[in-house]
């Protein structure tokens, strides 16, 4: 009796080749994430910003948005452990709601990567001028973000490892930093008799909270960013989940303190402090703590910066998948020969995320107004994709027959959260200032849920790759296994 072959027919190349494979140890894994959440600047500028919208309601809603963040990392991690993707919560969407739900879905990821890029870039630049003691005028800031974006250019098309490294001591030092700076203020800082009092501790209501705990969400935002290096990371189906969870459960208790000691803060401080561009940078000025304040603008440029750098890699990943399941163009899917990074993406997304702030900034936009602006669209992005792919996660362990009881609960409970959070928010727009922000965002979202339309209508051929992920090919396995068609 003829033997039966034993072979396995494997790809002859992986669908996401081009990529340093099984390079990034756990550190640097952890480091995207780390450098796209930004959590020494989350910890100084989110919690004005919260306070000055929500009042009375900052610590609940930083409560909140912790607790909805973790619920979405756990929901992120049950596709972590079982694949690994390049396009991190958009490969991830599609494995449950299909082609068309995660283009969606991944339009909004991108429009959330790139606004916070955005807002990190003003924000390095508004505290870059600060620590050289220049004036932050327009002029000033959008000089600064020009040069600033052109470095982090640089870094994003040498490679992720050594951006990484250097992020994650940047970050490590600067908590560091803010943490005596805001210790210091707690011991030394002076009541004045015209106080933020009224600002801080206005009444709870349900929509302050609702806004409260979306801006909230902005100081975590990134967290996921490590699932884009499933490709790249030794052992992705457990560094990329570790990663995914630690880095919100960590800064969600800096942030917190972060929050409390500014409410203590500026409750005694002069209102215009609190509206200030830099409220806990001037609160040390006026208190004399000249080389703590510079100190302190040296951190949170430094970490703005790293978001800037983490954010535009997960960006630059985003869209190479996208364009390897040809549903963007062939050429952002190439990569760069000598440092591996997917350098066509990164040349588009790069002149957009510089060019927009420097623009508005050179048209005279006050630098708080483009850095709080851009933070906003960005929260609307990234909560549309987080409950798009939350939405996946039970469908996604349905149709491979491992769904459970709690990844159903918790599935739908992190997608109806962040859902209704999103409608308080865009709906009370109007009350809060932020019409601008939510018109901005839907006016950014509708090419995207265009487009996956005509592809659903006219080219449904084109939609068949979506959600590809590495896979194991011919030359990584045993011998004996026999090379079928490479991918297209």
């Amino acid at each position: 009796m003829a033997q039966r072959s034993t072979a396995v027919r494997l790809p002859a190349r992986s669908p996401v080749e081009g990529l340093r494979r099984r390079r990034l140890s756990f550190a640097e894994v952890l480091a995207q994430s780390v450098s796209a959440l930004a959590p020494t600047a989350a910890m100084v500028v989110v919690p004005s910003i919260v306070l000055v919208e929500a009042g009375a309601a900052t610590l609940p809603a930083f409560v909140a948005a912790t607790a909805l963040v973790l619920l979405i990392g756990w929901c992120l991690t049950q596709f972590g452990r079982r694949m690994a993707a390049v396009g991190g919560t958009y490969s991830y969407t599609a494995k449950g709601l299909g082609p068309v739900g995660a283009l969606v879905g991944g339009w909004a990821l991108l429009i959330g990567y790139a606004a916070v890029a955005m807002s990190a870039l003003v924000g390095s630049a508004l505290y870059g001028a600060g620590l050289f003691g220049l004036e932050p005028t327009p002029s000033v800031v959008a000089l600064l973000a020009g040069g600033l974006g052109l470095l982090a250019a640089t870094f994003a098309v040498r490679g992720i490892q050594l951006s990484a490294r250097v992020a994650l001591v940047l970050e490590v030092v600067s908590v560091l930093l803010v943490v005596v700076v805001l210790g210091v203020l707690l011991v030394v800082a002076r009541g004045a008799p015209d106080t933020a009092a009224p600002v801080v501790d206005a009444p709870l209501h349900g929509g302050g909270l609702a806004v409260g705990v979306v801006l909230g969400v902005t100081a975590f935002m990134g967290f996921e960013s490590a699932a884009v290096l499933g490709v790249e990371a030794r052992r992705p189906l457990v560094a990329v989940p570790r990663a995914v969870l630690w880095t919100p459960a960590v800064a969600g208790v800096l942030v917190f303190a972060a929050a409390g000691a500014q409410v203590v803060l500026l409750r005694a401080a002069p209102l215009d402090v609190l509206t200030s561009p830099v409220p806990v940078a001037e609160l040390a000025d006026r208190n004399g703590l000249v080389v703590l304040r510079r100190l302190l603008d040296l951190g949170i440029a430094a970490s703005f910066f790293a978001c800037v750098t983490g954010s535009t890699n997960a960006l630059g990943r985003v869209l190479f998948s996208m364009a390897r399941e040809e549903v963007l163009p062939r050429t952002l899917g190439r990569t760069h020969r000598r440092f591996e990074t997917p350098h066509r993406a990164l040349a588009l997304v790069v002149p957009a995320v510089v060019g927009v702030p420097v623009v508005a900034l050179a048209l005279g936009a006050r630098p708080l107004s483009v850095l709080v602006g851009s933070l906003t669209v960005s929260a609307f992005g990234y909560l549309v994709a987080y409950v798009l792919a939350c939405l996946a996660m039970p469908l996604f362990l349905r149709r491979i027959g491992e769904l459970t009881v709690l990844p159903l609960l918790g599935g739908v409970l992190a997608a109806a959260v962040g859902l209704a959070g999103l409608l308080v928010t865009v709906g009370g727009a109007a009350r809060w200032d932020g019409e601008a922000t939510a018109t901005v965002f839907l006016a950014a979202l509708a090419p995207g849920v265009a487009w996956a339309l005509w592809l659903r209508w006219r080219a449904p051929e084109r939609l068949r790759g979506v959600g590809v992920y590495d896979q194991a090919t011919a030359s990584s396995v045993l011998p004996g296994s026999v090379a079928a068609e490479p991918p297209r």
